[in-house]
């Protein structure tokens, strides 16, 4: 065989686990399915996919907007100017979402029914309000208005009734689908009369102020992008994760002498880059942010003592559905604070343009105050805490409890300490590049102290959770060098998640209930998709709010105990399957200790 095929052979041979661990596997396990859903519905769900991945793409090239005319936005306080395509591309994006989200609630039970209704109801009265001057006996000018209000009250009106007929199992089927339609119908008046009072203003030469409504309405329902944003940020964690076992897969084929040098070397390039390199900074740190250093320390000795001490069971075969609910349970309950809070916003909203109350409901203010961003967090975090040790304590009844309540656990007991030292207002800040280092050390220790005794197994294991360790501390900064390296901006971290949230943690989508069947599933995934995909898109190309702040909440809150989580359940092995069987010739209460600092 001639050396550039054999080459090529080596090559293939170790591209082949990143590409299967990393990308093959969970896409196959996890990805969204079509499978078991009407044409109709596929048809739908398909529209829905294509215009999330065209606003992604771009999203990544939001600065191409901004080159050719703008529009103003009058009701801000500043100069405020978005690109022209924008406006069409936006209310057939929301179209597009809302007629997936009525579509598949619908179909599901009245609970989810009465929830999606209310939300397009919440939501929609933003959107309510075109105003129009006729001056050249244009039909849509003088009836364009009268035709949005229609249609909202028109899709309210579908909710309700297919509500009060869902009980009525003969009629239900054939009024669900009638029900669809016409909301189908509705929809698109609501969203595009909107679009097509624009377009009149704009051919009649007059600056039309339907933008601005866009506009204020999109900055208002913005905190609905953020449980997104924190499930991507989770996902560039796991990818982390599989990048990680994906490399190091291949290092059990060396001997044990052998691998034992190959981790040494790669724990101390590691050092190198982290430590060594930027040694005078980190003796700066040291000496000037004391508390920071003790914080991160005592953060991390406490996050393993958690995680030891609720992943010891064995990986049952529920750990991938409970990794996907726990990825987006943990991302709703962190963001509901900011949920309920622009809930409320809404709701005042509703209130003044569709009740036509003289003033803004008293509870309106009481749920957006700032009480509850404060204290929201904290209280989310205490009950998680709660229900991840109640599920525990039945792990014995349900394997999926016992999966999610250990991912509770963690996440809970690492958030809650750190929202409350934030409101507390202390200087003990969190450093997680000094965190990083401290992993890296104690490998390090644990690799030279037990040097002799280190099998196969537990060698890539340390592997592992080095390159583990470095590529989520560094929040996804080694997909934003890739980015750069093709010209795509810092964005392209939270784009890269949202991509791999659909490709690998969508495998719920596949299941059906009675009250959630399995297209219900798939249209309200994909109509939330792009609905928060059409907000992000209009925040990037209107140099509008960045999730950078959300995204970088996400990392630490979320990431690091998800992390940790997953390093316990599905990176660790068992103590005995670390280091050999100890020599007679060791005291016997050596090998307790040894297992259990290992562990």
């Amino acid at each position: 065989m001639s050396r550039p095929r054999q080459a090529v052979g080596r090559a293939t041979k170790v591209a082949r686990p990143l590409w299967e661990t990393t990308l093959r596997d969970p896409v196959r396990d996890g990805h969204l399915r079509l499978d078991g859903l009407t044409g109709l519905q596929r048809q739908l769900a398909k529209v829905g996919l294509v215009a999330t991945a065209l606003l992604l793409v771009s999203v990544l090239f939001a600065d191409v907007w901004r080159g050719g005319d703008l529009l103003s936005l009058y009701f801000e306080l500043t100069p405020t100017f978005v690109p022209r395509g924008l406006m069409p591309v936006t209310l057939v994006t929301m179209t597009i979402a809302w007629s997936l989200l009525l579509w598949g609630a619908l179909s599901a039970g009245p609970l989810v029914k009465v929830f999606v209704g209310a939300m397009f109801g919440l939501t929609g009265a933003l959107f309510l309000a075109p105003s129009s001057i006729n001056t050249n006996d244009s039909w849509i000018l003088e009836h364009g208005p009268m035709v949005v209000k229609a249609c909202y009250y028109t899709v309210l009106g579908c909710v309700v009734l297919s509500t009060l007929l869902h009980p009525l199992t003969r009629a239900r089927r054939w009024a669900t689908y009638v029900l669809q339609l016409v909301s189908l119908v509705a929809v698109c008046g609501f969203f595009l009369g909107d679009l097509a009072v624009h377009v009149a203003y704009v051919e009649q030469g007059f600056d039309s102020t339907t933008q601005s409504l866009v506009g204020g309405a999109i900055d208002e329902i913005d905190s609905f992008l953020v449980p997104l944003v924190y499930a991507a940020a989770v996902a560039v964690v796991k990818f982390g994760l599989d990048v990680s076992t994906s490399i190091t897969s291949g290092l059990d084929e060396l001997s044990v002498r052998a691998l034992r040098w190959v981790v040494l070397a790669l724990v101390l390039v590691k050092l190198w880059f982290v430590l060594v390199s930027r040694w005078d900074y980190w003796l700066t740190y040291a000496s000037g942010r004391g508390p920071s250093v003790v914080r991160t320390l005592v953060s991390l000795v406490l996050l393993a003592l958690v995680v030891w001490l609720v992943t010891r069971f064995t990986v049952t075969p529920d750990f991938g559905a409970a990794r996907e609910r726990l990825i987006y349970g943990s991302s709703v309950g962190f963001a509901l604070t900011f949920l309920v809070v622009v809930t409320a916003s809404c709701a005042g909203i509703f209130a003044v343009t569709v009740v036509r109350t003289d003033d803004v409901p008293e509870f309106v203010g009481w749920l957006t105050g700032d009480w509850l961003v404060e204290w929201g967090p904290i209280t989310v975090a205490s009950l998680a805490l709660v229900a991840g040790i109640w599920l525990l304590r039945r792990r014995r009844r349900t394997t999926m409890g016992s999966e999610v309540g250990s991912g509770l656990v963690v996440v809970a007991a690492w958030s809650l300490p750190s929202l409350l030292i934030a409101s507390a207002g202390t200087t003990a800040g969190f450093q997680d590049q000094l965190f990083d280092v401290a992993i890296t050390l104690l490998l390090l220790g644990a690799l030279l102290v037990w040097w002799r005794r280190w099998e196969g197994p537990g060698l890539v294991s340390l592997a592992a959770i080095t390159l583990f360790a470095w590529l989520v501390m560094s929040r996804g900064d080694y997909i934003a060098f890739l980015g750069s390296v093709l010209g795509l901006p810092a964005i392209v971290v939270t784009v890269f998640g949202i991509a791999y949230v659909v490709a690998s943690d969508a495998g719920f989508t596949a299941t059906s209930s009675r009250r959630l069947p399995q297209g219900s599933r798939v249209l309200l995934f994909v109509g939330y998709l792009l609905f928060s995909v059409t907000i992000l898109h209009w925040d990037a190309a209107s140099h509008g709010q960045t999730p950078d702040a959300q995204l970088n909440a996400a990392f630490f809150y979320l990431g690091i105990p998800i992390a940790a989580w997953l390093l316990g359940r599905q990176l660790v092995p068992r103590a005995d399957d670390l280091v050999e069987d100890e020599p007679e010739s060791m005291a016997p209460d050596d090998s307790p200790q040894a297992a259990l600092t290992l562990r």
